[in-house]
């Protein structure tokens, strides 16, 4: 099947032109080539494309983790300082000394340096080991929040630690990111310090940093051709700092997402840590904590440029598919119109219609065969010349040849009989007789020339008619029926004497009965139908055997002697007019006719 079907694929696509054939070959590597580059050209673009992505966003991500850095570092060093003053080392000794009572008032100053040190920061607030509280007296508690409430989860808390954002307790503030930050003192000296993991803690700084600041921060170095967030979570994976979570709750409930969180702790490489039906979702440790910085780039979106990539890719190879296909038969009509000229050269030359050879302009392989072709059209045109010259003279010479055939006696029975009338003293019969005589000579003779007016060639068989009557003693009755626009045509000479001296020898004297007829007569017409002219020669004689008369016109040679007339002006028809017909029809001693049907032209 798969043999068959290749066999008539390459039969159909050999049967087509050349042109076609340089289109179709041309068009087929035109589409492989358009489609292999588009599949390369995509997936290299896209590759590529990936990696730019990529590596734009591991760049963000660690401009982001060093701004986060710094923010911190600046953080712990306000809070170094602001812990180092005498009224917070009070607050903090006090907060250690259940005994030992300290009025707010006198961390007031500090508290509200502390704030305006960072912008980032909303907020601060002491909770001490007995649960009071030293904020700033300008904010005020929200009505729905309870502070007691807000604080009881920081009593566990030893060591430095982000916990999700919420909303500030204070009024006018908004949303904020607590950073539990706890502090002791080192004896002697009271020296206030921030408390590692396992000492025991004597106050705890809250600092409430800006949620809207903060995530701003995340989100300066957003590309904007292509969607991808940036928020905090803790080592479990919990938010930190996403305001609304809900828009990333499939990423945060991802099984995938949480497990690449709890692995990716051992350094600050940027790691892909879940690739997610919509989503693929990047990590890198924070260098100051156990956070980490999460980004979720959009795949809708990622894909959308893509999309829009590969479309371009796309248009481009169809563009350049059609570049290709309209110069692919620009070149094959280059290639192939010599060969077509060629063709039709050749055509003209086998249809004899090459009058004006044709010259390339290039020397290349097709200019040099038609040049061949035409010396090689040359070369036959010279040789078909001297071979229509040769056979023209050979026609001439065969025409001559038969025309001296026609009856050599004729002349010498005639003078002979001429002789005896003369001797007889029948002078007038004599005389009619000579005229006769050289009417017919002149007539025949025709100075030469081939060609005879039909009215001299009834004449001429009219003077033969007068010279047999003479002869034989016979009263052969004569009649001609001419158009009167044949009259001066033009027909090869010497084509009815033969016919008509046949009817005189053969068609009026029967082998076993000698003379058959009382009354001879013999009629010749001259006719034209549509572009053929017909001959008639007509006689009342015994009749025309058919079959051997055509037997005798159509041989090479004639058979016996009786029928020699026939053949040689067969022949002679047949040689100088190309075709000719030459018909019989009998009615014994009634009407017996020789019908010939020469070209009108």
């Amino acid at each position: 099947m798969i043999k068959r079907l290749k066999e008539t694929v390459f039969k159909f696509i050999g049967d087509r032109k050349i042109a076609s054939k340089i289109r179709i070959c041309m068009f087929s590597i035109d589409i492989m080539l358009t489609i292999f580059i588009c599949i390369f050209a995509r997936g290299y673009f896209n590759k590529l494309y990936y990696e730019e992505v990529e590596m734009q966003m591991q760049d963000t991500m660690n401009v982001i983790s060093e701004s986060l850095n710094n923010m911190y570092d600046t953080l712990l060093t306000n809070v170094i300082s602001f812990a180092s003053t005498p009224a917070i080392q009070r607050v903090v000794v006090s907060g250690r000394d259940q005994n030992n009572y300290l009025n707010q008032e006198g961390v007031q100053v500090q508290l509200i340096n502390l704030i305006s040190s960072n912008s980032m920061i909303e907020s601060v607030f002491m909770v001490n080991k007995d649960g009071t509280c030293n904020t700033v007296y300008a904010y005020g508690v929200r009505p729905e929040k309870n502070l007691s409430d807000f604080l009881a989860d920081y009593g566990a808390i030893g060591e430095i630690t982000w916990l999700p954002n919420c909303q500030s307790p204070f009024l006018q503030q908004q949303d904020v990111i607590p950073i539990v930050i706890p502090l002791s003192t080192l004896t002697p000296g009271d020296n206030v310090v921030i408390t590692t993991k396992g000492e025991e803690v004597a106050t705890r700084l809250v600092v409430l940093l800006n949620l809207q600041k903060f995530q701003s921060r995340l989100s300066l170095s957003n590309a904007n051709y292509f969607e991808r967030s940036y928020f905090v979570v803790d080592s479990k994976g919990n938010n930190i700092s996403l305001k609304n979570p809900q828009s990333m709750r499939m990423v945060l409930e991802s099984q995938d997402f949480i497990r690449g969180v709890k692995e990716n702790n051992k350094d600050t490489q940027i790691r892909q840590i879940a690739d997610l039906t919509d989503n693929v979702v990047y990590s890198q440790m924070l260098p100051f904590s156990d956070l980490q910085l999460i980004s979720v780039l959009s795949k809708e979106s990622l894909n959308r440029k893509i999309a829009a990539m590969n479309q371009f890719i796309v248009l481009m190879g169809g563009a350049g598919l059609i570049f290709s296909v309209v110069f692919s038969a620009l070149l094959s009509k280059f290639i192939t119109s010599p060969l077509e000229r060629l063709m039709e050269s050749i055509r003209q030359i086998k249809e004899n219609q090459y009058d004006e050879p044709y010259e390339t302009k290039y020397d290349d392989e097709i200019g040099q065969l038609n040049a061949a072709v035409n010396s090689m059209h040359c070369t036959i045109q010279s040789q078909i010349s001297q071979i229509k010259k040769d056979e023209h003279e050979k026609y001439q010479l065969e025409i001559q040849l038969l025309a001296e055939q026609i009856n050599p006696h004729l002349l010498y029975n005639t003078l002979e009989g001429i002789n005896l009338e003369v001797l007889n003293n029948h002078t007038l019969v004599a005389s009619s007789m000579i005229n006769n005589l050289g009417t017919f000579m002149r007539i025949g003779l025709n100075y030469g020339d081939e060609l005879i007016m039909v009215r001299n060639e009834i004449a001429h068989v009219e003077a033969y008619i007068n010279i047999m009557n003479h002869r034989t003693n016979k009263s052969i009755s004569f009649q001609s029926y001419v158009e009167e626009e044949l009259n001066e045509y033009r027909i090869l000479k010497l084509i009815l004497q033969p016919l008509v001296e046949n009817s005189i020898k053969h068609g009026f004297r029967d082998e076993k009965w000698g003379e058959a007829v009382c009354i001879p007569s013999i009629d010749v017409r001259f006719y034209r139908k549509e572009d053929w002219i017909y001959i008639e020669v007509t006689d009342n004689g015994c009749g025309i055997d058919i079959e051997k008369a055509h037997d005798t016109i159509y041989r090479n040679e004639p058979a016996g002697g009786h029928h020699i007339g026939l053949h040689n002006v067969y022949t002679r028809l047949k040689i100088y007019y190309g075709e000719a017909e030459m018909d019989f029809q009998t009615i014994p001693y009634y009407r017996n006719s020789v019908v010939i049907r020469i070209p009108g032209k």
